[in-house]
């Protein structure tokens, strides 16, 4: 209501009713139009906005600039405390409402402003985490402002979330289709492309050509995004380009690609003084030891350094891709009982949704039926090699598909 716009707006300026009042109006003729008991005359409004400080459009507003503000401020907070909307926990959930809740009752009053577009985004996101169809109305909403200002990172974000809905679906080749769609608009109808944005779509068009197995198209991709870095002097998500372009090229079994992106991953991983990115390197070298090489011996103390010997129980103890490794080597050295035993704790991650992920950790149930294999249990082999078989038919070929299917082939059509 207009009296409680002018109140708030006159409280956050620490006047009285007095001092707003001035010479024009009286105390009590404010005060009548703050508890909205009279109108003021649109002499009367401009005189308030001249002496508030602000435009007398934002006094006629549904809803003024100021209180969306603080409606926004308030939203970013629970966003930032929760930021990822595509796993749907009790918290997810909790969180989403909350959001939903905060901004729902001014969704009919917003206008062309960045405040408005962005709590309708955000608005936008949380129904689809408590999947509301209506969730792709207010997300175009919040496009439609984004390009009428020449947001280009923001409207980049909108074409990413439009994508993640066939990509949680694992209809890959649909959501490469909407970011393509999505980049195509932007570069047509925005003035200027930001490098961050730029090599941001590059490397989310680079990860979905990877999904669907276009490994020309993928390094293509990753290619243009290095070189666009290079020339604007740009590390931006330099790290996961080239994690995306090792295990694509591990993928393939392409040996003088895999080396020269693990050395850029390893030199980026010295240049930030990372640990995280020497254990990173060491994970997928091992990848390429057990997979390409067959050389057990050398990956076992590149594995162990990462795991954990509790003298008490006798066990060994790690990160599940860790484990996983150590299971597989345990399977070359002939030791089939004690990898069968990692073996069966591995677990693929409730959210791995890309395929490349996916390759990796389906793994674990060929391995599996090549232990029971081993242990003469036919019967556990071929239902393990079946397993294998059924989660790496829609994946893309890779190293790791082919020794699906040779184990499928001999343990089950033998």
């Amino acid at each position: 209501m207009l009296g409680e716009r002018i109140r708030t707006l006159r409280k956050q300026r620490k006047m009285t009713l007095e001092a707003l009042a001035g010479e024009k109006l009286t105390k009590g003729m404010l005060s009548q139009i703050e508890n909205n008991k009279a109108r003021p005359s649109m002499e009367s409004l401009e005189y308030i906005a001249e002496r508030l400080g602000v435009d007398i459009s934002e006094l006629l507003e549904k809803v003024s600039i100021v209180e969306l503000r603080k409606v926004l401020e308030e939203a970013e907070k629970i966003h930032e405390e929760f930021r990822i909307y595509f796993k749907h926990s009790e918290e997810t959930i909790e969180q989403c409402s909350k959001l939903t809740a905060l901004i729902e009752p001014y969704i009919s009053n917003l206008n062309e402003s960045y405040e408005s577009a962005r709590l309708l985004e955000i608005y936008s996101r949380s129904l689809f985490c408590l999947n509301k169809k209506e969730w792709t109305l207010y997300c175009d909403k919040a496009a439609l402002i984004y390009d009428l200002l020449n947001l280009t990172a923001n409207r980049a974000n909108i074409a990413f979330f439009r994508g993640i809905n066939f990509y949680l679906e694992h209809r890959y080749q649909d959501a490469l289709q909407c970011y393509l769609e999505e980049r195509h608009h932007i570069e047509t109808t925005h003035i200027k492309i930001d490098p961050m944005t730029k090599v941001t779509m590059d490397y989310h068009i680079a990860a979905l050509y990877s999904a669907i197995g276009d490994i020309k198209a993928t390094s293509e991709a990753v290619e243009s995004a290095l070189e666009y870095s290079r020339k604007e002097k740009l590390y931006y998500k330099i790290d996961d380009i080239y994690k995306l372009a090792t295990v694509v090229a591990l993928l393939v079994g392409d040996e003088e690609k895999f080396h020269y992106y693990l050395k850029k991953l390893k030199q980026y991983g010295e240049f930030v003084e990372d640990k995280i990115f020497e254990e990173l390197c060491d994970v997928i070298y091992v990848e390429y030891l057990l997979h390409v090489k067959g050389e057990y011996h050398q990956a076992m103390p590149i594995i162990d350094q990462y795991l954990t010997f509790d003298e008490n129980t006798q066990k060994v103890t790690g990160d599940n891709w860790n484990m996983l490794q150590k299971g597989k080597a345990m399977y070359f050295a002939k030791a089939y009982s004690e990898a069968l035993h990692i073996l069966k704790t591995i677990y693929v991650p409730k959210h791995t949704n890309h395929p490349v992920d996916q390759a990796i950790y389906f793994t674990k149930d060929i391995f599996i039926a090549l232990c029971y294999k081993e242990l003469n249990n036919i019967d556990k082999a071929r239902d393990y090699a079946k397993i294998a078989y059924d989660c790496y038919f829609p994946l893309p070929d890779s190293i790791f598909k082919t020794l699906c299917n040779e184990t499928y082939k001999n343990i089950c059509l033998s």
